[in-house]
């Protein structure tokens, strides 16, 4: 039986390919994670820089997690407002030890209702509108750790983001041993 943890990251058309894929670099070297992919369905997405990402699992297939991980892109408007993805996300939500979320995907977990009551950040540019939660507490930060949510700020902040994950689960000094080795 695989008892690794199983950390879903979160696809979906127009995502910044580097929010999902750099913090999957770093989780596939923990060896207690099994690291995938999911999206609405298993047909592959087209990232903002039009490299295809092939779903490992649709909404309806994806195993329960222990990690979600929800990226973010240019414009998050889109699965902020699908019905089916916001519930899919609550739902994989439920049972998670931990929620988080890179960049813009902040404003995609808000807008779900999943960091009511937490301190999040976000992309820089965008702190103003994760503002517009008032149940949220906004943080000027790098990475924002507060309970089971973790939340990082833009883009090359999502690999800083996965180390704090890994330190947070597995430990600092596996952390600082994956930091070395992307190095």
């Amino acid at each position: 039986m695989d008892t690794r943890l199983k950390v879903g990251i979160f696809l979906f058309d127009e995502m910044t390919m580097l929010d999902g894929f750099g913090p999957l670099q770093v989780f596939a070297l923990v060896p207690q994670f099994r690291a995938f992919t999911f999206a609405a369905s298993t047909r592959p997405v087209l990232s903002d820089c039009g490299a295809r990402l092939t779903p490992d699992h649709d909404f309806d297939n994806c195993p329960p997690l222990d990690i979600l991980v929800v990226p973010g892109a240019g414009d998050v408007l889109a699965p902020m407002r699908d019905a089916r993805t916001q519930a899919a996300l609550q739902r994989l939500a439920q049972g998670a030890r931990y929620v988080t979320s890179v960049c813009t995907g902040a404003l995609i977990i808000a807008e779900a209702r999943l960091l009511n009551g937490y301190r999040a950040t976000t992309h820089w540019a965008c702190l103003s509108h994760l503002g517009r939660y008032p149940c949220i507490e906004v943080e000027h930060a790098r990475v924002v750790v507060d309970r089971n949510r973790i939340t990082g700020g833009g883009v090359t902040a999502g690999i800083d983001f996965a180390l704090t994950v890994v330190a947070e689960v597995a430990g600092a000094g596996l952390a600082q041993t994956i930091e070395l080795l992307l190095e």
